[in-house]
């Protein structure tokens, strides 16, 4: 049986407890902030051109950096180059997370969409295989999850879902929840008819809904998720606390 109960005991922000002024999404600030605060995190993955590991969500380098430049082709020997935002945060090697969060980790960790499946999903295991902390696996790409269910069977693998049809169709259409210890969903269109039909005939299929913002996000996960993973924002008055989050399960039992 794989532990799946860690999962169930914390809820997870949304690429870090950041904010980003000071605090930048996908730093190793943020993943400290949330592990200090008892939560888990969610993260993106990438493989560089050099061979190692970052985090990092956005296709480019643009909005965090103001750069013009795949991820995939920074250069890791020299990561004071791509500073978070103005910040004294940079790009993190994956590596450096792993090593700075230790045993209180608790990870859902992200492999961005490659052409490269078994070479990233491989240095991913590497790097995880030994990590004290806990973490599991997702991916919008289903070869990168049946990667994992063909090599690594005894890891926790989810399947992310997005709104979008070419996202979306192709999982449905390869019944991926089939093969998978959790869905993760949209909030944004959760297209409850299906999700909720899978989770009354397969109920031990975990649902994770994704992004938990605002109160009108909360109430739609209480229907249907089992766990969230959300962002908040002390500056916007829309947005949800970290307080309304952490109550997110004990909500949950008492339904």
């Amino acid at each position: 049986m794989k532990d799946m109960q860690w999962l169930k005991e914390t809820v997870f922000c949304h690429r870090g407890l950041h904010n980003n002024r000071d605090i930048p999404e996908n730093s190793r600030a943020a993943f400290l902030r949330a592990a200090k605060s008892g939560m888990g995190s969610e993260l993106d993955v990438y493989l560089t051109k050099d061979g190692r590991l970052i985090v990092h969500h956005d296709a480019t380098l643009k909005r965090m950096c103001g750069m013009k430049l795949s991820p995939y082709r920074i250069d890791t020997d020299k990561l004071e180059n791509y500073p978070l935002i103005g910040t004294k945060e940079t790009i993190p090697l994956f590596s450096d997370v792993l090593e700075d969060l230790g045993a209180d980790g608790r990870l859902i960790v992200e492999i961005k969409t490659t052409t490269r499946v078994h070479a990233t999903c491989s240095a991913v295991y590497e790097a995880l295989k030994d990590f004290p902390g806990k973490w599991c696996i997702e991916s919008f790409n289903w070869a990168i999850t049946d990667w994992w269910v063909k090599h690594h069977p005894e890891v926790v693998i989810g399947q992310l879902y997005d709104t979008y049809s070419f996202q979306f169709f192709p999982a449905k259409a390869r019944r991926q929840y089939k093969k998978m210890d959790f869905l993760a969903i949209p909030v944004r269109k959760p297209r409850a008819e299906y999700f909720g039909k899978i989770k009354k005939e397969h109920p031990e299929k975990m649902i994770i809904m994704w992004t938990i913002r605002t109160a009108e996000n909360y109430s739609a996960a209480l229907e249907l998720a089992d766990n969230i993973i959300f962002e908040c924002d002390d500056k916007n008055a829309d947005y949800i606390s970290v307080d309304t989050a952490k109550k997110f399960l004990s909500a949950k039992a008492s339904e």
